[in-house]
């Protein structure tokens, strides 16, 4: 036996003698003697004697010069070195640890090599491999397993930091190297963030409005990774509306903020829309795979949609200068509330312009127009009402009514003002009248007047006749 065995028999027989006493209360007043526990005592001997053996000579690096270095295949991010760390492994990525073994630098073959693998601490299941290998000629040990994957929460008993312990005998010494390594997905999406196009976060798009996707990408690894983000969107109808893929990109250990971006269709169904993001380890279409499931994300295809529905006069046939009263109704069949003008034209000369305030979505509102026709000639004119078109509204075809025909007559005079009328024009034929058979007796009388012509005849003699 050695040493240090011989010093754990002796702690531990002192331990039962111990045990086997009796001691006095250091109470005061306290004369009844009390045994020690026998359990706590031995457990209290246990640790002391498990401490006290494992303080054989353990070394990692040492003047003695016996030394381990336990690495993986990760070069050249391997662990190399003692106490090192390793690059990251994907979940059920075979590793293989391989352990150097010298003595002043020279190898040392046919020496036992230990590998304690250790899983991230959990509540669910600590996972511990143990195995061991033979160093050969060239003073290397090997041994390798593959990251488990349970069925049961996998990421949660998986995910985390493991940490290998490689030991050896060498020449009466324990030489111990430690290595870590992180498990989990190399490269993933931890967060998506919908963005406007002036880059301010956003959750509600019109159809052919730009949505940017803000995308928090993480690499756990301890050097840069190839990847290929694609971002995929259905609509309310689990329609493929929107498919964004960046190209194969190279990103750096830690978090990358990265922006895409694509234009909501115009034939997208309202609703709740999708977004499914993953990140691939070459281009889909060249043979790439997923690093690890998609995250998800959602936002809201809205529409801004204003519409004239009915244009009513209060009647279809009215005399030149009367008031039509004039009823338009309007609805905001999209998602926002809205205030718009309204004009109402008769053909196509402007009545009257007037507001539509804070129409609430899906609500239907009524204005009311007067029409004053005076100076409007008589005949047949069409009404038609247009709502102007709001901000991000792309179906307008239903912001312009046009309701039926309205009569305007030129205006009638009523029959006492026709009697009127009437004796007035023959009040003037008969002053006409009477003013020609005025002058004409008045001629006739001036001609009356006039000398008549002396009938005697003047007979001049002419004596040689």
């Amino acid at each position: 036996m050695c040493n240090g065995d011989h010093l754990v028999m002796v702690i531990l027989t002192w331990g039962w003698t111990l045990s086997s006493r009796r001691w006095r209360s250091p109470i005061k007043g306290g004369n009844e003697p009390r045994k020690v526990s026998l359990v706590a005592t031995l457990l209290l001997l246990a640790l002391t004697a498990l401490a006290v053996q494992s303080a054989r000579p353990v070394v990692a690096v040492s003047q003695s010069g016996r030394v381990i270095d336990v690495y993986t295949q990760k070069a050249p991010l391997d662990g190399r070195g003692i106490n090192q760390s390793s690059d990251a492994f994907q979940p059920q990525e075979l590793v293989i640890l391989n352990a150097n073994v010298t003595y002043n630098d020279a190898p040392v073959a046919q020496k036992v090599v230990s590998f304690s693998v250790n899983g991230p601490p959990n509540p669910f299941e600590n996972i511990t491999l143990l195995r061991t290998a033979t160093s050969d000629q060239n003073g290397m040990a090997n041994v390798s397993f593959r990251i488990p994957w349970p069925d049961v929460d996998p990421e949660k008993k998986v995910f985390g930091k493991w940490s290998v312990i490689a030991t050896v005998d060498i020449a009466d010494q324990t030489a111990v190297d430690t290595l870590t390594f992180q498990v989990g997905y190399i490269l993933r999406i931890t967060n998506v963030v919908t963005l406007n196009a002036e880059l301010s976060p956003q959750t509600r798009f019109l159809r052919q409005e730009m949505v940017v996707f803000n995308l928090t990408v993480e690499n756990i690894a301890l050097s840069k990774k190839p990847g290929t983000i694609t971002v995929d969107v259905q609509d309310a109808e689990g329609h493929p509306t929107m498919h964004v893929e960046t190209g194969n990109r190279i990103f750096q250990p830690g978090i990358t903020s990265l922006l895409v971006s694509s234009v909501v269709p115009i034939a997208a169904t309202l609703g709740p829309a999708s977004v499914s993001a993953a990140v691939f380890t070459a281009p889909p279409e060249n043979g790439g795979v997923l690093y690890g499931p998609a995250i998800s994300s959602t936002f809201e295809i809205i529409t801004r949609d204003v519409a004239v529905i009915a244009v009513r006069p209060s009647n279809a046939t009215v005399t030149s200068g009367e008031t039509v009263i004039v009823t338009v109704t309007v609805r905001n069949k999209g998602n926002e509330t809205e205030s718009f003008n309204v004009t109402l034209y008769y053909d196509n000369v402007v009545i009257d312009r007037k507001l539509v305030a804070n129409l609430a979505p899906q609500t239907e509102g009524s204005i009311v127009f007067e029409w004053n026709t005076s100076g409007v000639i008589s005949g047949e004119y069409v009404l038609k009402a247009t709502a102007d078109r709001v901000p991000g509204e792309i179906e307008i075809d239903d912001n312009t009514f046009v309701d039926g025909a309205v009569m305007i007559l030129a205006v009638s005079l009523p029959s006492f003002m026709l009697q009127w009328v009437f004796f007035f024009f023959v009040f003037i034929i008969g002053v006409i009248g009477s003013l020609i058979l005025l002058l004409f007796l008045g001629f006739l009388r001036r001609r009356r007047r006039r000398k008549p012509l002396s009938r005697h005849f003047i007979v001049v003699a002419r004596p040689h006749i």
